[in-house]
């Protein structure tokens, strides 16, 4: 069996499909691990999260835009408060709505893709002691103890790692790159590479840190990784996959492309 791990397609059905095909998934055979964020951006959510619902060694982690979602099609918009509202237009305007288009306005979540969603956990530590989580965490606080909304909303930790092993890597006398002592490995979504370099177009490993998210709701690609052999496959760039959509990049690539021609 081989082990598996991506992250953060926010609807992008077809760069999955590509990831799954290049890499020579067997799901009858294989292991996934998808570290959250599956909804919002791309038209195709129902389609990613079928798609997910097909792998039976799947280990589906939570999001924040899991979550926004879980909030919205769990009733959240009929009880809304005036704070609520803002939160609300944030998330329909950071990819929720395209989220909603994907099942329809008036029809909502499926029973058993809203289950999904539901049990999708807060973190998971494999049996070889890799920590997978959607955002990051504090090395400070059992994991156990440590607020959902922490785990997945949180970039203090992969914010203060970057910035370690930058520090680590610059200059001829570089320091060793940091590591994690608790853990073997830890893989994190959540926050894009190309945040950090835009030409950070792969996964980027720091130390026993790997971030997974290579931007594949905004510019970027999808990105898939045997965990074992490190070897990485990615989608084309999954704005051009859905070249009429604008995401959450408020531009498509067909504008783009009619821009640099005037």
């Amino acid at each position: 069996m081989r082990r598996f791990v991506f992250s953060d397609s926010h609807g992008g059905y077809k760069a999955m499909v590509q990831c799954l095909e290049r890499c020579g998934f067997d799901k009858n055979k294989d292991q996934l691990y998808f570290l959250g964020d599956v909804v919002d951006g791309w038209s195709e959510t129902k389609e990613s999260i079928e798609l997910l619902l097909s792998i039976p060694n799947l280990i589906y982690l939570l999001g924040n835009h899991d979550q926004w979602a879980l909030e919205y099609f769990s009733s959240w918009a009929d009880t809304l408060n005036p704070e609520d509202q803002d939160s609300l237009q944030g998330w329909l305007s950071q990819g929720g709505l395209a989220t909603v288009k994907s099942y329809g306005a008036e029809q909502g979540l499926p029973e058993k893709h809203l289950q999904f969603l539901l049990n999708a956990k807060p973190y998971f530590i494999t049996n070889d002691n890799i920590l997978l989580v959607h955002a990051g965490f504090n090395p400070e606080t059992p994991i156990r103890y440590t607020n959902i909304d922490y785990l997945i909303w949180s970039r203090n930790f992969i914010n203060q790692h970057y910035q370690a092993y930058k520090k680590s890597i610059k200059g001829f006398f570089s320091k060793s790159v940091p590591t994690i002592s608790q853990y073997k490995e830890i893989y994190l979504g959540h926050t894009p590479t190309i945040r950090f370099d835009e030409d950070q177009e792969k996964p980027l490993q720091m130390g026993n840190v790997i971030l997974m998210d290579t931007g594949a709701a905004f510019t970027g690609r999808l990105s898939i990784m045997d965990m074992d052999s490190k070897e990485v496959w990615q989608s084309d760039p999954v704005m051009i996959l859905y070249p009429d959509e604008r995401g959450r990049n408020f531009v498509s690539w067909k504008e783009l492309k009619m821009g640099q021609k005037m």
